[in-house]
């Protein structure tokens, strides 16, 4: 479907922008101008990876999928797997070449730690979460397919409930990254719901919802940031935060209502093909942008995060074309 293929696209831009807006305000004194601004930039793309999950819920909680376990497995797990192994490798590589130039180099322990820890680069807990996702959607789709809109809906609302009030407790995620996909089972049957509801909601309603939940956010997190420190702050960021829950459920139905390609149909499949390969690829540009000129901070953040968002995602997104066209290496995108 064309929606989902144009969510795809712009949820990836999404991550890259989070992440070099993300750098803005890390780096930056808190309160501060520079600070403000990618806090701003920050809490605008919160949505991206409830989006991305939810998208896969769309596309994998389809009923009318008729796959036997064996079948499902080979052709999905093999699909991520492969690139987890071969990025988690490269990342692993390009961590301890960053540590080298520090002056900090990492042992084997250190790499050890940080593959058991499901994070070999900051980007990679992603794919570590979705494999199990994936793991269970056979069983999801018996959910589904032995369902009521109305069941599904309320299973939906309790979920999130319950993974609202988890990480409002927890704050923090856990250590033990084969749990972390329990939080995100809510946004993946969400996505379903979005998909095959006939429920509608007006444009003006919906971009009203998404502009107060980025509001709430920003200023969530700057209040608690300026009391209790940029970690506490960062509770807002979360991706089931009380703000960032009802931001993503409001793009994903503004996003259902972009029903016209990007481009054309060709081009749009063609972008969305290569959203897993920008994933991956696009934190090496980021590093090799910030080391070279260390920007953002050094530039107007209102300027250079979005536009090294827009180099880096060209860059990734050429670089992947070009892995995508070399035979037996394009499986690692």
């Amino acid at each position: 479907m064309i929606w989902l293929q144009n969510a795809r696209v712009i949820a990836i831009f999404a991550v890259v922008f989070l992440h070099v807006a993300a750098g803005v305000v890390i780096k930056s004194p808190i309160g501060s101008d520079s600070w403000w601004i990618g806090n701003v930039y920050d809490s605008l793309v919160r949505w991206c990876v409830p989006v991305l999950v939810m998208i896969s819920g769309a596309l994998l909680l389809d009923p009318n999928k008729k796959e036997d376990l064996k079948t499902f497995y080979l052709k999905r797990l093999s699909r991520i797997l492969i690139p987890i192994l071969i990025w988690s490798a490269f990342f692993l590589f390009w961590a301890s070449l960053k540590g080298a130039m520090k002056g900090e180099p990492l042992g084997m322990l250190d790499l050890a730690r940080i593959i058991m820890s499901g994070k070999p680069y900051y980007h990679m807990w992603f794919l570590y979460m979705v494999v199990f996702l994936y793991l269970f959607t056979p069983f999801f789709r018996k959910v589904i397919s032995n369902s009521s809109r109305f069941e599904i809906a309320i299973l939906v609302i309790t979920t999130l409930l319950i993974a609202a009030l988890n990480t409002l407790a927890q704050r923090g995620e856990s250590k033990l990254f084969i749990t972390w996909f329990l939080s995100y089972i809510p946004y993946f049957f969400l996505g379903y719901f979005v998909r095959f509801s006939a429920i509608d909601y007006s444009k003006p309603i919906l971009g009203a919802l998404f502009l107060l939940s980025v509001l709430l956010t920003s200023f969530g997190c700057y209040f608690l940031a300026r009391n209790n420190g940029l970690d506490a702050g960062m509770y807002f960021y979360s991706y089931l935060s009380i703000t960032v829950i009802p931001m993503s459920v409001s793009v994903m139905y503004l996003l259902k209502k972009w029903t016209k390609p990007i481009g054309n149909e060709r081009l749009t499949e063609l972008l969305a093909s290569l959203t897993l390969g920008v994933y991956l690829i696009h934190p090496v540009f980021l590093d090799a942008i910030q080391h070279a000129w260390h920007v953002p901070q050094a530039v107007n953040p209102a300027i250079s995060v979005p536009l090294i968002s827009t180099v880096v995602f060209s860059l990734s997104l050429g670089a992947a074309w070009v892995i995508s066209k070399i035979p037996y290496i394009k499986k690692a995108i």
